[in-house]
């Protein structure tokens, strides 16, 4: 129906575009983002600089998404592979960079070889996009000493807000001593009660699956969200944060268990993360690991050098 018809491209206007770019994901997972974290990152204007959405009367063809001077996430719909030249057309004209790069998921032929087309060779030294899972749980796990874990409750919205805050300050994330970026003093983390809210409007948002670690005096001491996908029955867990003065405690791993644990009550299979093992940041990905998850590999890198 309509093929023939040019694909418009236009900036996400609101809900009913991320439920499209989150529902193409669903279909196409493992092939692809998981619907949480787009959803996540979409609410808060946060996936990338720019986000263009490519469609027609049809629906969605595809979208991408560039972080300036170059660097290029996508995904389009298996039966649309016109819509893989246009992106990749909108790329070489919109990115300011000379060096250029793509991920591309394992099984995105249509993708893959419109970069080739254009010259885009994948890059081995970069190694392979990672992220990693752990399957669910049958039972609740226990819990570091005095600690509990629950969901966040009606009248905590402020509470709730500022512990992702602390847990975020950019200063005291716990990069590696040798790759510590530079930070403007006194900067925050951004993340206030409007984009909480729009958060827990988008779509695959359950209350269950937000959650708060609780120390014995009653405060919150870390965070996450999980969104669990019941058409593959996989949850992403993102985001997952502790407050600086509660690391160390196996508070991650603790949070990381209970949603295994509720993503199993409910019939899903699987927990993933979206990251892998970083020498610059290494916390997150051990803290994973020590939870049971595992690195898989899901695609490869493309790169373009112009001169």
């Amino acid at each position: 129906m309509g093929r023939g018809r040019a694909i418009a491209q236009r900036a996400p206007a609101g809900a009913d575009d991320i439920r499209a770019v989150q529902a193409l994901a669903s279909r196409l997972w493992p092939m692809g983002w998981h619907p949480g974290g787009l959803g996540w990152a979409l609410a808060r204007n946060k996936l990338a600089q720019e986000v263009v959405i490519f469609d027609d009367a049809d629906g969605l063809a595809g979208w991408a998404a560039l972080d300036q001077p170059g660097s290029l996430l996508a995904q389009l719909d298996p039966s649309r592979p016109e819509a893989a030249t246009q992106i990749v057309e909108w790329f070489l004209d919109a990115a300011e960079g000379l060096e250029l790069s793509v991920e591309v998921m394992d099984g995105d032929d249509a993708l893959s070889g419109a970069l080739d087309r254009r010259g885009f060779r994948r890059a081995a030294e970069a190694g392979p996009v990672c992220g990693m899972s752990r399957p669910a749980l049958a039972r609740a796990p226990s819990l570091p000493g005095g600690y509990t874990v629950r969901c966040v409750q009606a009248a905590e919205t402020s509470a709730r807000v500022e512990v992702h805050r602390a847990a975020w300050l950019p200063a005291s994330l716990p990069w590696h001593p040798e790759h510590r970026p530079r930070t403007e003093p006194g900067a925050t983390s951004d993340f206030n009660e409007r984009a909480y809210e729009a958060v827990r409007r988008t779509w695959l948002y359950d209350p269950e699956l937000d959650l708060v670690a609780v120390d014995p005096d009653g405060n919150l001491a870390a965070c996450c969200i999980a969104w669990f996908d019941p058409t593959t029955g996989v949850a992403e867990i993102e985001p997952l944060g502790v407050v600086p003065e509660h690391r160390r405690r196996g508070l991650a791993g603790a949070l990381c268990r209970e949603v295994a644990a509720r993503v199993g009550a409910t019939g899903g299979r699987e927990v993933f993360i979206n990251t892998a093992p970083d020498v610059a940041y290494p916390a997150s990905s051990g803290a994973y690991a020590k939870a049971g998850f595992e690195v898989v590999t899901r695609g490869s890198t493309y790169r373009f050098g112009r001169r």
